[in-house]
């Protein structure tokens, strides 16, 4: 109930204020490759601080959403690149709840607007003990470790993952971060990423001829060694 009530409070908030210049929430990498039929791809969601100081986070969520109904969000953990920003104090981890609050992977999603063909991931977490975790100028931390699957029949082609906001649309609502007080700490900025589905290639017509010629050679040592054995 706590974590709820300190999240919500960030996401109702956090469009009333200006944003702060330089904290992004980004997609890394910017560009994830990509195959049908592969399983558990993944990507991070990452929190730099490009601002001139330092800020102290309790608690963040966010909200992201693929184009492709070929790819599907399938969850979302902890081992991100960077950092995770409350590795050692996180609630989720402590408490062993699932870093994504609100995922169609996990169950069915009911509310308005929401999205229910595992297209959208929202996570959350906050601090076990309450207090702030400080980035520094120029700091960068992971939010969550977001894993995907490409359906078998996918199309090659470029389909962005966005931040998203579900509750009127604006994507700062479903994207926040809050301080140790439950004050909202606006993002300046978003930056998604582009997951890229490559064609299964074709053989090619050199790895044809040396399959054929490895098979004619099999089976003349075979035949020999039958008339051999005969």
């Amino acid at each position: 109930m706590e974590r709820a009530i300190v999240i919500f409070a960030a996401i109702c908030a956090v469009t009333l204020l200006p944003a702060r210049a330089g904290t992004v929430f980004s997609i890394s990498p910017a560009t994830i490759p990509a195959s049908p039929g592969d399983a558990g791809d993944s990507v991070d969601v990452v929190l730099t601080n490009n601002g001139p100081g330092p800020i102290s986070v309790a608690a963040f969520a966010f909200e992201v959403t693929v184009a492709d109904p070929n790819v599907t969000l399938v969850g979302a953990n902890y081992a991100t690149a960077f950092p995770y920003i409350f590795a050692g104090d996180s609630f989720d981890q402590i408490n062993a709840a699932l870093l994504e609050s609100l995922c169609s992977c996990s169950y069915t999603l009911s509310g308005p607007n929401v999205d229910t063909t595992n297209q959208t991931l929202v996570a959350s977490d906050l601090t076990n003990d309450g207090a702030g975790f400080t980035i520094a100028s120029g700091g960068s931390f992971g939010l969550g470790h977001v894993l995907f699957d490409v359906a078998p029949g996918a199309a090659p082609g470029q389909f962005m993952l966005s931040f998203t906001g579900n509750f009127s649309g604006v994507v700062a609502d479903s994207n926040s971060l809050s301080d140790p007080s439950g004050n909202p700490i606006s993002v300046a900025n978003f930056y998604g990423g582009t997951i890229s589905v490559s064609s299964v290639p074709e053989p090619s017509p050199l790895s044809l001829a040396l399959a054929g010629i490895a098979a004619l050679m099999v089976a003349v040592f075979l035949s020999k060694r039958h008339r051999r054995t005969s």
